[in-house]
């Protein structure tokens, strides 16, 4: 069977993006505090740019010190790419010794000599990194400490070594003895190990080492009990009467605790509602996570410090902007570098050798002019993609309430500000603005619109606040149904849907109405 094979011409039109418009995308999406490592990586790989007098940072940026400069990425990118490549071929046909601008005695741009205190810099570096201990690390220690021989304190080590990150043992006792069996040579009854569990589970914290959520509560009420039974804390005969309650309940009616019908549990404990609701209210203080609590575990690492990457204030009226002063790097090209490039510049009789060290130092200073030229297009982009929404939301950054904001789009803001929607999105995604009312993200700014009984456009941010408020003041003992939120909210005059309510519902964070009920 032949194959019909041609050749065709075919012409088509492509948007191609050169690497330096990628790059400046990326840096419009980034918030602030990465933007900041950002900066500081390109100032050690770039030893053309440095650091300006005063630091690097300002402490703001006001609107009307930024240029007018806020067009899309730059077009003629290519060209400069073009050009650099044109200026390198020039310099190949240039000659120069560049012992003429290394030469140590030169100040302004000459290296220090190295002295008796600074570290040898072909040798490998680490930053000092800070101990952190998991609660495995702990219970091991604490393991050590109990009268055990070495056949259970190897049986131990397994049981910890198969903790979850929450300190839930999830692994059944035979599966444990086969692995000790086959993998580690070590031959262990199931019963010897359930013995040296219960060693494990009375170590600290409370309820560390249990099957499920239900013995885990379980292990912290009976070392409740126990600890006063030793007269090792100071708890009440009343306070011993409600934690025994809440042991009975966690024993024989757990599935009715957790789907919180509370009839059934006084009907079955035999107690009065009030004895329930204290017990269900010692219960609520105890830890579901006995893994995270108390140790550098690596669900407990540092939580970033939140850098608004806005400003707004509202003086009598008057809406100002201003960026975060991290957006506004006091950089420049480095002297030294400058002067190298000159000398080179003036030298009547050059080198052939010279000319890679030549061009090295000219792609630096390019890439550091480049670097600030895009921090600046971000600082003008952001600043005028972030006037125009407050411009558009003017009425709600003067008050501060939820009702008066307007539905918006980034659709809305893209054609106000003349970008295309990818620039608007990137630039204000992950972005946070302090008011006199709030720090909050950007995004939340923006919402989509139904339309009241009247015909008017509402946003559905005050639908959400408006069912908020409903779920926060209604009587916990007897919650409101998605059918009775939709009935309440239509009296405010939103007319929704079931399913639209219980959407908005979901994404509040609340629970159906039978998981919010209290007694």
């Amino acid at each position: 069977m032949a194959l019909n094979l041609k050749q065709t011409f075919q012409q088509k039109q492509l948007l191609k993006l050169s690497p330096r418009q990628v790059q400046l995308m990326k840096l419009m999406q980034v918030p602030t505090l990465d933007l900041e490592r950002r900066i500081k990586d390109e100032l050690q790989e770039n030893p053309a740019l440095e650091e300006g007098e005063g630091g690097i940072y300002a402490d703001e940026v006001p609107l009307s010190r930024l240029k007018e400069d806020t067009e899309e990425p730059h077009a003629n990118d290519d060209d400069s790419a073009s050009d650099a490549r044109t200026d390198e071929e020039a310099g190949k046909e240039q000659d120069f010794d560049i012992n003429d601008y290394i030469d140590p005695e030169r100040n302004d741009y000459a290296y220090k000599r190295k002295s008796d205190n600074y570290r040898n810099p072909d040798d490998e570096y680490r930053a000092p990194v800070r101990f952190r201990q998991g609660f495995r690390e702990q219970l091991n220690d604490e393991l050590g400490m109990l009268a055990l021989s070495e056949h259970q304190r190897r049986i131990g080590e397994v049981i910890i070594g198969n903790l979850d990150e929450d300190g839930y043992l999830k692994r059944s006792v035979p599966a444990m003895v086969n692995d000790m069996a086959f993998s580690l040579n070590i031959t262990a009854t199931e019963e010897e190990v359930e013995e040296v569990l219960r060693q494990i589970q009375s170590l600290e914290p409370a309820g560390i080492g249990a099957a499920d959520l239900r013995e885990c509560l379980l292990l912290q009420v009976r070392r409740k009990l126990s600890e006063a039974e030793r007269e090792e804390n100071s708890l009440t005969d009343e306070e011993i009467h409600v934690w025994k309650t809440a042991g009975r309940l966690l024993e024989k009616c757990f599935d009715e605790f957790v789907a919180r019908q509370y009839n059934r549990l006084i009907e079955k404990l035999k107690v009065s509602e009030q004895e329930v609701k204290r017990a269900v209210d010692a219960i609520r203080t105890l830890n579901p996570k006995p893994g995270q609590s108390g140790f550098d575990t690596a669900a407990q690492e540092e939580v970033p410090t939140l850098i608004p990457d806005f400003y707004l204030t509202n003086d009598d009226g008057v809406l100002s902007l201003r960026l975060h002063g991290k957006n506004d790097p006091n950089l420049r090209v480095s002297p030294a570098y400058e002067a190298m490039l000159q000398d080179y510049g003036t030298q009547t009789e050059k080198k052939r050798q010279t000319q890679e060290a030549a061009l090295f130092v000219k792609q630096k200073i390019d890439s550091a002019r480049w670097f600030m030229d895009m921090v600046r297009q971000r600082q003008s982009t952001m600043l005028r993609v972030m006037q125009a929404v407050v411009d558009f939301q003017h009425e709600f950054f003067l008050e501060g309430d939820v009702q008066y904001l307007r539905p918006m789009r980034l659709k809305d803001i893209a054609e106000k500000v003349g970008l295309d929607l990818s620039t608007v999105s990137r630039v204000l995604n992950n972005k946070y603005i302090q008011t006199h009312f709030g720090t909050f993200p950007v995004k939340k700014l923006f919402s989509q619109s139904l339309e009241n009984e009247e015909g008017e456009e509402i946003s559905t941010a005050q639908i959400k606040a408006a069912l908020s408020e409903l779920i926060e003041n209604e009587d916990k003992t007897n919650p409101l149904s998605d059918e009775t939120l939709v009935a309440a909210l239509k009296e405010k005059g939103f007319s929704v849907a079931r399913r639209t309510v219980a959407k908005y519902r979901e994404h509040l964070g609340y629970a159906v109405a039978r998981l919010r009920k209290r007694i």
